[in-house]
Formats: C-alpha cells, structure tokens, sequence
C-alpha cells in the first residue's frame, strides 16, 4: 500500500513541542496530565523510569539516540526521523496492557493513511503490509506501567540489515511531522487506557494480522515453526505444525524476530 505522496513539511521546532503538546493534553485528554519534552536522550523508557515520573505523565524526545527492547535487543537511532515516547499509565495484568498499548498505536498510525494495510502482529508490533512501522515496550514497575513506542515518520530508508523488514509513513507516501503523530497517538492512548477491555478485544482482533502466516516463536519447551491459525491476544495462538496443531500461551511465547530484528527493537511486556 502507498499513499499519494505530499510535499515534505518542514520540521516544527522542538521549542514548540511542550506548548502544543500540553495544549492537547489539557484540552483532548483525561488521563495524561503532564508533558516532558527532551532534546536527547539515550531512551525515553529509561529516563522515565530514573525520574520515578507519575502516572498520567508523558515524556518525548527530538532524539532517542539508545532505545531499547527486552533481552538487550536494541533500537535504531533515528535521529529527527522518528517519534519516540514512553507513557506512565495505570499498571494492568500484562495481556489488557499489550492490547491497549498495541490498538491505541494502530489506530495512531491508520489515521495517517488509507486502506486497511496497517495491523497488528501479536502481540504488539504494528505493520503495514507486513512491514513494521512501530514497536511497543512495556514495563511494569511500582505500580504503574511504562509504555514505550517508537513510531517510523520521516526515515526513506533504514539500515541495510534491516531495511527488508522495516517502514515509515515517508516511504509510504505520508509526509507529515513527528509533532503531529505525537499529537494523534497521545489522544489515542489516552482513549485506548480508558476503553473497555472488550471494546478493545474486538478492535484487536480486528486489526490481527499474523492470522495466516508462517513464523517461529519461542517457548519454555523450544522453538516452534508453523503456520498461525488463530489469535487470542487474552489467552494465546493456535499454530499448525508438522505434528500437529498447538496452542501456545501469551504468558510464555515470544515470536522469533526476523533476520537482525535486535537492530528495530521488539514488542515486548515485562511481567
């Protein structure tokens, strides 16, 4: 999918960040309050968490130069190119959490393009065309949950190892600035936190696209390779093997990540 292409719009500066940012929050959101922007820093997550910031907080930065995933995987330093933002909101059981955060960054994405390419691949990667555009981190600590997304915006191209797997709205035709993804995906988080859990079900299944695919995933008892019947982002996922079909647990089932996936960064809850 490729949406008609714009003209490319110049950046807004980063001084004009926190007004309109907290101009949103005041005005389109009840559950986030509070803004912090950043000029850099090594990982939005991390800063986050070492500055013991409350729920309903949102930290961003112009540049995230060491994002990162669990298991030490890590995430491109994208420069101006990218959003990246961590959410404190209220801690959950660990499924409603990769749900929420997973349809609040869909829905995000989707406003900027057309058609119905843009999905989930569980638990809570976001691709197009089963490219991924965003990836999702989520850590639990003291009693509120940490929700880190990176969003591709401005990137025409991505590091070689990873470039097959990878896109951004500009190589989708979508030329817009990170301010206004930012602006799209904090009202939709803010909704999505406060959604009933079946209204969110729905819309994930809904927006399921690892349904029919062939992938390896993790397990306590091995890799397992099959191709994915069914998606319970609540419970687990039916795979059909060479020995037949199985179903694998949410709680303990990581999908394998594709060639030199460590360089893009994982879709991952902390438990």
């Amino acid at each position: 999918m490729r949406a008609v292409s714009a003209p490319q719009r110049p950046h807004v500066p980063i001084e004009s960040w926190p007004d309109a940012l907290e101009a949103t929050v005041a005005s389109a959101c009840t559950l986030l309050r509070t803004v912090i922007v950043l000029r850099e820093t090594g990982s939005t997550q991390d800063h986050a968490r070492a500055a013991g910031i409350p729920v309903g907080t949102l930290v961003t930065a112009w540049r995230q130069s060491a994002g990162r995933g669990r298991l030490g995987r890590a995430w491109e330093d994208t420069h101006a190119a990218g959003v990246a933002v961590t959410f404190a909101l209220p801690d959950d059981a660990p499924e409603s959490l990769a749900m929420r955060s997973a349809v609040a960054t869909a829905r995000a994405v989707r406003s900027f393009l057309p058609g119905d390419a843009c999905g989930i691949k569980w638990p809570n990667d976001i691709v197009v065309d089963g490219r991924k555009i965003a990836g999702i981190l989520v850590e639990r600590t003291a009693g509120l949950a940490l929700v880190g997304i990176g969003i591709n915006v401005g990137q025409e191209s991505f590091h070689a190892d990873i470039d097959a797997h990878a896109t951004s709205l500009a190589r989708l035709g979508v030329h817009t600035d990170r301010l206004a993804v930012l602006d799209a995906l904090a009202r939709s988080v803010d909704i999505a936190f406060q959604e009933p859990i079946e209204s969110i079900y729905r819309t994930y299944c809904t927006l399921d696209r690892l349904t029919g695919r062939s992938c390896a995933f993790n397990t306590p008892d091995g890799s397992v390779t099959g191709m994915v019947r069914s998606v319970d982002p609540r419970l687990g996922i039916q795979v059909e093997t060479a020995s037949g079909v199985l179903f694998l647990p949410s709680a303990t089932t990581s999908v394998v990540p594709a060639h030199a996936g460590s360089r893009y960064g994982g879709a991952d809850v902390t438990r």
